[in-house]
């Protein structure tokens, strides 16, 4: 069994790289950020990849690329991170989530520390389980309806052109950087609830989850298991992080399933279980981590080769818009394309 456990490190060891990566981006954001707010010039250049927290205005690039507009020039890489994401996702299904999501990261390991700290962690009653997680779907809903039905096309091209859009990672940089005493308290119950409940904010409350989970529905690549060989031990299900029975199916169809493999990992019974299209065709366990990883990266090295990658706001213009980043042009209200009169959905909460 012990000969099985290095899928679990190989995925953990992307996981941790992708959030210190992360964490390195937005490092360097910061600090262009405030040199700009200071009328200083930065020492860094604005790193792209930080549009990754822009999943709004990337679900409305979305829809203005469907409908034959193509990349939208402002934030592209929130679009190719975005579509990484789903494709990634609809081939191991919601891969995204436990192979590189950083929020999914940190999630994790606090999940981890609560079991250190207490020795192991909560699981809530089955009815509260379900109804928070509703939440999520709740919320993807919401994001959905107000970027894809009650803008038209012209609201949604006004949008993306808008003033505020341009600046929206700045804003949402701004957001964390100068909380409100709401925003301290509703992260500190995440951070609390993600050391008592495993996957708490994951679990219960992240609609790009749930907007991964739904392609996940699709993927070839799902955990499957041969009844013949099982041993019933039910050591899967134990260690399923979103607590499916996979001790009783022969193939994960879960929208909750992340493919993360612990399971596989688990397994006293060699092929027993398996991230496979079907049971003829089973992938090694590494070979799984090396197929979603391979997916994202073709997608974000495709967008950087045809030169959707950096946007088309120039140093110059955000020298000028940032530091008055405060001012009424920059909400959705005052942020709207010169000349337009019809404001579109408030927003503000989204980024």
């Amino acid at each position: 069994m012990a000969r099985r456990y290095p899928v679990v490190r190989t995925r953990r060891y992307w996981q941790a790289a992708f959030f210190f990566w992360t964490v390195f981006i937005g490092t360097l954001f910061t600090l262009w950020v405030f040199a700009h707010m200071r009328g200083a010039e930065p020492a860094v250049s604005r790193p792209p990849g930080v549009e990754g927290f822009l999943p709004i205005s990337a679900l409305m690039s979305l829809r203005f690329w469907l409908s034959g507009g193509g990349v939208h020039p402002v934030h592209p890489a929130g679009l190719a991170i975005l579509l990484g994401a789903l494709l990634m996702s609809a081939t191991v299904a919601r891969s995204f989530c436990s192979h590189l999501c950083p929020v999914g990261a940190l999630s994790e390991w606090l999940g981890r520390l609560g079991r250190r700290l207490m020795g192991r962690t909560w699981e809530l009653p089955r009815v509260l389980d379900v109804l928070l997680r509703s939440v999520k779907w709740l919320l993807l809903a919401f994001f959905v309806w107000a970027t894809w039905v009650a803008m038209d096309l012209g609201q949604l091209r006004r949008f993306l052109d808008s003033p505020y859009n341009r600046v929206a990672d700045v804003k949402m940089l701004l957001f964390f950087a100068e909380p409100s005493r709401l925003t301290v308290a509703v992260l500190g119950v995440l951070v609390v609830g993600s050391v008592l409940v495993r996957d708490f904010w994951c679990r219960y409350f992240c609609p790009y989850g749930a907007l991964v989970g739904l392609f996940g529905l699709l993927a070839p690549f799902k955990i499957t298991r041969n009844p013949e060989t099982c041993t019933n031990c039910q050591l899967c299900t134990k260690v399923c992080p979103a607590r499916l029975p996979v001790h009783k199916v022969s193939r994960v169809r879960s929208v909750e399933c992340t493919g993360c493999q612990d399971c596989v990992a688990v397994c006293p019974v060699a092929d027993c279980l398996s991230l496979a299209a079907s049971r003829r065709f089973p992938l090694r366990p590494a070979h799984g981590v090396l197929l979603a990883m391979a997916v994202y990266f073709a997608v974000t090295l495709g967008f950087r080769l045809a030169g959707h990658w950096r946007g088309v706001v120039s140093e110059a213009e955000f020298a000028k818009r940032i530091p008055e980043i405060h001012s009424p042009l920059y909400t959705h209200v005052g942020g709207m394309a010169p000349g337009e009169a019809e404001p579109a959905p408030r927003l503000e909460a989204a980024h």
